[in-house]
């Protein structure tokens, strides 16, 4: 968890400097001001990636890994030696100068070199967002940098495969874990020339605001920048560019159409504005028209595999794991409907269940629920 201090042109964040090359600067200039950039999300992927390494080199596991994380883990590792074969290499989390930057390294999750291909795998363990391997900056960057190291003491031919992948496998949006771009070396150059002149532009040019989809979904500025709030302001007519917004019966149909191209940009602008009043709360800011509260929080369990064992007596798996994961405590109660449930099993199953603390979120300051005390409160 922390602030960004320093100029960050890193893989990770390719897909918005490569486009935004203005965002970098931005981003350091107004840094206290931004959400710190940590989540019980990165924490688990953080956790996802340490069991990967040790299962890729050999290591065995922590004792508190979860099944289902091993499951889901399990994916990324078979891919990554399924390219093993007589005079292959494997790197596992190696640490390599960046081409455009070589006093910064990039950590690439899995290389293997092989005679006949080179293949570059990143594990991604979040579930929300579907990341995609064509045409991925951070997959590029890792390949051009990790090939620019060996090209010191081998030659890569112009027509040398290379295969980049992203294997995401709790993704509920793309049942395909593993997405692959193949090309060539050849083709890998062209394509990472364009990045290697958009970090020179970001960091010693004349870096300009290009807000998009892309460029702006992750970037932790958009609540406070102008740009991305005029990208979808400019898609209105100018009769709803005002607070009091016109009756939609008002506009024409023209009009219409160009408020809903705008739809999506708006309630992104409008959730990184939310984003940032509760970061200036959680800071310490006072009250203004609103107030930090508890949010709700979804019931979970206490032990995944102890619940699973105990449901296995009344439901099938098939009940059990619609899907990769194990039903949540609501979806289990609603499926024991009906089943005679002795005392000791319901008060067993009680036991397995905890409501987690919910995430701060703002509320009119009228709001019957009573403020969140910022001192002592562990921000998320």
């Amino acid at each position: 968890m922390g602030r960004r201090e320093q100029i960050d042109v890193g893989p990770s964040a390719a897909s918005r400097w490569s486009r935004c090359t203005a965002s970098v600067k931005f981003i350091v200039e107004h840094a206290a001001e931004l959400p710190e950039d940590s989540s019980v999300f990165a924490d688990e992927g953080t956790q996802a990636h340490e069991v990967a390494a040790n299962l890729l080199l050999g290591k065995g596991v922590q004792p508190d890994t979860s099944q289902e994380m091993l499951q889901h883990v399990g994916v990324y590792v078979d891919h990554v030696r399924s390219h093993q074969a007589p005079g292959s290499r494997l790197s596992v989390e190696k640490r390599i100068p960046l081409f455009y930057l070589n006093s910064r390294n990039g950590v690439v999750d899995a290389a293997t070199q092989t005679p006949q291909a080179l293949y570059i795998d990143d594990l991604k363990y979040g579930q929300g967002v579907s990341v995609e391997a064509e045409q991925n900056e951070q997959l590029a960057i890792y390949a051009e940098s990790i090939i620019r190291q060996w090209e010191l003491i081998m030659e890569f031919p112009q027509s040398f495969p290379v295969h980049l992948s992203i294997v995401q496998p709790r993704d509920r949006n793309n049942p395909a874990a593993v997405r692959t771009w193949s090309l060539t070396r050849g083709d890998l150059a062209m394509f990472t020339t364009r990045l290697g002149a958009k970090a020179y532009q970001a960091m010693h040019g004349d870096p300009t605001f290009e807000p998009s989809d892309k460029a702006c979904r992750f970037c932790p500025a958009k609540g406070i920048c102008s740009a991305f709030a005029t990208q979808g302001l400019t898609a209105l007519p100018p009769t709803a560019r005002v607070i009091d917004l016109p009756d939609p019966g008002a506009l024409t149909r023209e009009q219409r159409v160009q408020v809903l191209k705008a739809k999506r940009v708006l309630t992104d602008w409008m959730d990184a504005v939310l984003a940032q009043e509760v970061s200036d709360l959680m800071a310490g800011a006072a009250p203004m028209g609103f107030k930090l509260v508890e949010g709700r929080a979804n019931r979970t369990w206490v032990d995944t595999e102890a619940a699973l064992k105990l449901l296995g007596n009344h439901l099938t798996i098939d009940e059990l794991r619609p899907r990769a994961d194990l039903i949540s405590p609501a979806q289990a109660e609603k499926a024991l409907k009906g089943i005679e449930l002795s005392t000791k099993f319901e008060n067993k199953l009680q036991s397995l269940i905890t409501r987690p603390e919910g995430k701060p979120t703002l509320a009119p300051e009228d709001d019957k629920r009573p403020a969140i005390a910022v001192t002592g409160f562990t921000k998320l």
